[in-house]
């Protein structure tokens, strides 16, 4: 053996370049991983908030309108022509109907036709102020009007109220609309019932003068409406107490002066 100098130490082992290249692409592999985790996570984050914001509407939620209630009077109530309630054929408040398609025309400033101040000055003037009578609807009617009545009865107390008084051009049409309210009614005195129908006499001769229809409306209010044998006319007055209405009704005479 030869020795042509001392001998050097052998140097750090060189790594394998191969090696080398594997371990980069295993960290790249685990940032791309870690990326693709962290964006899937915000992705999920997000759409849960707009699940919270905006949620799916269930049926037991839904907007949709249900069924209205029955605008039909309970138990059986006849049609009410009192303020707020629902009279026969399309009757409005106070059972009133549509416009006659021709009307007679009006003849001043007071709102009234022709038609009108002709009922207005057959009416009593001893109990209807013909100043407070205005124009009302009534279904089929020539003429309606609303008036201002006062009466003193027997033991000399005064009774202030208003009433409807409607003219038609037969008294077939007045019953057509006058048996829209008293025909499911039973017989019966409207002295101590309600809800009947029967007949009304005046006081000073005890004879016959028309039907007469009582009843408690939907809106709480005591209705006497009248008919009259001798003309095609309706007489409707109102109020809270029954003894009280009927007490004024008997006092309501005369309503026509001819």
């Amino acid at each position: 053996m030869s020795q042509n100098g001392p001998a050097t130490p052998p140097g750090p082992p060189v790594p394998d370049p191969h090696a080398r290249r594997g371990v980069r692409w295993t960290i790249v592999g685990i940032v791309i991983s870690t990326v693709i985790a962290l964006v899937s996570l915000y992705f999920q984050a997000q759409q849960s908030k707009g699940d919270i914001a905006h949620p799916t509407p269930s049926r037991s939620a839904s907007a949709e309108p249900g069924p209205t209630p029955d605008d039909g009077s309970p138990g059986g109530d006849p049609p009410s022509p009192t303020p707020d309630g629902s009279g026969p054929d399309g009757e409005g408040p106070d059972g009133e109907g549509p416009d006659d398609p021709s009307p007679s025309p009006y003849s001043g400033d007071d709102g009234l036709t022709l038609a009108e101040h002709e009922l207005r000055d057959s009416l009593n003037t001893d109990q209807w102020s013909r100043d407070s009578c205005s124009h009302t609807l009534w279904q089929g009617a020539t003429a309606a009007l609303y008036c201002t009545v006062t009466t003193v009865d027997r033991f000399g107390v005064t009774g202030t109220g208003k009433a409807s008084v409607v003219m038609y051009e037969t008294k077939t049409d007045r019953d057509r609309v006058f048996q829209g309210y008293a025909g499911t009614l039973p017989e019966g005195n409207c002295e101590a019932q309600i809800n009947v129908r029967g007949s009304w006499s005046e006081n000073n001769t005890g004879r016959a003068a028309g039907d007469v229809v009582c009843f408690l409306s939907t809106t709480g209010q005591y209705v006497f409406l009248c008919s009259y044998y001798d003309r095609p006319a309706l007489v409707q007055i109102t109020g809270p107490d029954q003894s009280s209405l009927t007490a004024w009704w008997h006092t309501m005479e005369p309503v026509f002066t001819g």
